[in-house]
């Protein structure tokens, strides 16, 4: 085993007020808005690992981590029903600059600063020695290298489904020989971690009509965290993030009820069911979905009837019932198939170390 790193709280504090700077910087200098995206992803994830240091070895508050990331990205679409849009624009033609604000108000950054540094400058984690090791630096960065490099070379532009089915492949097998690598605790978090990002292959459209899905969505979701809080049942989680992710061939009321429904509960359960783990382990895993966007984003691609682009200068007004949106049946089988592999993993994992014991 690698030489054991130690954090320090005074250096989360710094990647705290990096990351409030990266995501402010548009407020007080002009830039463009594919530069800004750049920005907020790399001021969030140092606020991510700012944020994950003070909650090592505590099992609360890195389920709250844990979920409070892992929500956001499949549940993206019920917060813009609370939010002010902003105009952003993600492709410009050469020469042009559209430059933007910062996407969150300067003062709730300077807020969010003082917290989570304050926090992490003052904390104790309940770390032993040997928790934070070489193995899990590594992970944090070849993961979002490795799914960078497959996103922009198979998963960005191709329409071709071999290249995406391919893709998929390598990042399952970059991920699952990565996890294989770690401790059981922690290897089984960034394998859940896979199968949230697996399950982001259809999204759950909200509007202001019926906010009571979201409500019916954050009951399950606490439900999921009690019951895997009380008897951990991580496969029981993945089981149904797989049937969830399945039910994106029927194109009915049953996919919707999962999505609503069922898909909480198994993300709160998953999540729950696999924590404590070390702070590397937690801040990985949890931002797994949104660096892993073959499903999110580049199965939209593999369907030519959705690349469409339009104008509208006018308001966005949202009524109706909610939806899910599913792409072709070869996504979702491929997302499916993914769930089972880290389901298979861990439990393989299980009982290696079972026999090793």
């Amino acid at each position: 085993m690698g030489s054991a790193l130690r954090p320090r709280g005074g250096l989360a504090t710094v990647f705290t007020a990096a990351g409030a700077l990266a995501i402010a910087l548009p407020a007080f200098v002009l830039i463009s808005a594919q530069i800004s995206v750049t920005l907020n992803a790399i001021g969030a994830g140092a606020f991510l690992a700012a944020a994950a240091f003070p909650t090592t070895g505590h099992r609360g508050a890195q389920i709250a981590l844990a979920l409070g990331v892992t929500t956001t990205t499949l549940y993206f679409g019920a917060a813009d029903l609370w939010r002010d849009r902003v105009v952003r624009w993600s492709l410009t033609l050469p020469g042009d600059s559209y430059p933007l604000p910062s996407t969150i108000p300067v003062w709730i950054l300077l807020a969010a600063t003082l917290l989570v540094g304050g926090v992490a400058a003052v904390a104790r984690p309940n770390q032993e020695p040997g928790d934070v090791g070489v193995r899990l630096v590594t992970l944090g960065v070849v993961l979002p290298l490795a799914f960078t490099v497959l996103y922009v070379w198979l998963g960005s532009t191709s329409t071709s489904h071999g290249s995406w089915v391919t893709a998929v492949v390598i990042a399952i097998a970059v991920t699952v020989a990565l996890a294989w690598r770690l401790s059981p605790h922690d290897g089984r978090f960034i394998l859940v971690g896979l199968a949230v990002s697996a399950v982001s292959v259809s999204t759950t459209h909200f509007s202001s009509d019926w906010t009571w899905a979201v409500l019916a969505g954050a009951a399950a979701l606490a439900l999921g965290v009690v019951v895997g809080w009380k008897r951990p049942m991580p496969q029981l989680g993945l089981g149904l993030l797989g049937v969830s992710a399945l039910s994106g061939l029927s194109d009915s009321p049953l996919t919707t009820v999962s999505y609503v429904v069922v898909l909480p509960l198994a993300l709160g359960l998953a999540v729950a069911s696999c924590l404590p783990v070390a702070f590397g382990a937690v801040s990985s895993g949890a931002v797994l979905p949104f660096t892993l966007t073959l499903f999110s984003v580049s199965a939209t691609i593999l369907e030519p009837d959705v690349q469409e682009f339009g104008w509208s200068n006018g308001p966005l007004v949202e009524h109706g019932p909610v939806t899910v949106n599913t792409p072709i049946p070869l996504a979702v089988l491929a997302a499916t198939a993914t769930i089972v592999v880290a389901m298979t993993t861990i439990h393989l994992k299980r009982v290696r170390t079972a026999v090793v014991t």
